[in-house]
């Protein structure tokens, strides 16, 4: 009598472990699909330099009109696949901190109600902000000296991690009465640390000097 009734139990056990396995097979396929998709896996082999950390935030202290050439450089390579070449530096006039101010920010033009430029700009995000083949997450915006990024009302900043936030101008009440250009929704724009705008990141470093 007592073995009739352990094979049943025996039974149920043995069903629940399997179907315990198949869902964390099934979860962890899923997990890794969506990582797929997220972007692709950049390569670390150019660089020589190890990575950089995280920078945190360096905001505008001073004026300097003149463009500092890792900024240069990183327009450049953005123009080129698309898009227009918008303002680095700025007038100090006012009060206000911006990293334009320092010649450390750049605005590759692009339209978010285009599909085509709005195609662009998410694939520069999955771009920069994929890990590379050794696993070090957002490698290509660390080893650019990107310090963040605001497009379309969300803003992407290294002293965050990186982590996808909603962006409201100061210079405006709610993203109703807010202009495209406060939006960030006719430019994408890129704020980058001293050491990048100088070109001292090994992003730049890897790159092909021009002919």
């Amino acid at each position: 009598m007592r073995g009739s009734l352990r094979a049943p139990a025996l039974l149920t056990g043995t069903c629940a472990l399997l179907l315990a396995l198949l869902a964390s097979g099934l979860t962890a396929a899923s997990a890794e699909e969506s990582s797929s998709r997220r972007g692709t896996v950049t390569a670390s082999a150019p660089f020589l330099m190890p990575m950089e950390p995280y920078a945190g935030y360096q905001p505008q202290t001073t004026c300097k009109r003149t463009p500092k050439p890792g900024v240069l450089m990183l327009a450049d390579w953005l123009v080129a696949r698309g898009g227009g070449y918008g303002p680095i530096s700025r007038s100090c006039a006012g009060s206000s901190r911006s990293e334009h101010k320092e010649s450390r920010a750049f605005d590759w033009l692009l339209d978010a109600t285009d599909p085509a430029d709005a195609a662009l700009a998410a694939a520069l995000l999955d771009e920069v902000l994929a890990p590379d083949d050794t696993g070090q997450p957002h490698a290509l915006a660390r080893r650019m000296g990107i310090m963040y990024i605001i497009w379309d009302d969300r803003m992407w900043a290294s002293y965050d991690g990186f982590v996808e936030k909603r962006y409201l101008s100061s210079g405006c009440r709610t993203r109703r009465t807010c202009s495209p250009t406060l939006r960030h929704r006719d430019h994408l724009h890129i704020s980058l640390t001293r050491q990048g705008a100088k070109g001292a990141t090994s992003w730049y470093y890897a790159q092909e000097p021009p002919v």
